[in-house]
């Protein structure tokens, strides 16, 4: 289950990028309100995702080391093509998913 909790803070770290003016991904920028309040249920997500299998604060210290791994990543991502970097979202929510997939059939 903790692969599927990566995929909602994948996407927090992506919505904050996206409330950055100086982001390159999409031609207006998000409403700083929209990018932080979507960010904290996504954290929050997170969270309660990662509480499945472990104790809450566990889950809230794995989700803060997740956050700013994928913010590092939505990054450093971003300085290439808005092509690599969909595609490096949707490669990672597929392998999320299918990681879950197969821990939950084994």
């Amino acid at each position: 289950m903790s692969f599927i909790a990566i995929i909602p803070l994948w996407l927090a770290a992506l919505s904050l990028y996206l409330g950055s003016e100086r982001q390159n991904l999409i031609s207006n920028a998000w409403p700083k309100s929209l990018a932080g309040f979507s960010t904290l249920l996504l954290f929050i997500l997170g969270i309660v995702v990662f509480s499945f299998d472990y104790p809450w604060v566990s889950s809230m210290l794995a989700a803060l080391v997740v956050f700013m791994l994928s913010l590092f990543t939505v990054t450093i991502s971003s300085g290439y093509s808005k092509m690599r970097t969909l595609t490096i979202t949707a490669a990672l929510c597929v392998l999320s998913l299918s990681f879950w997939g197969a821990s939950y059939v084994a």
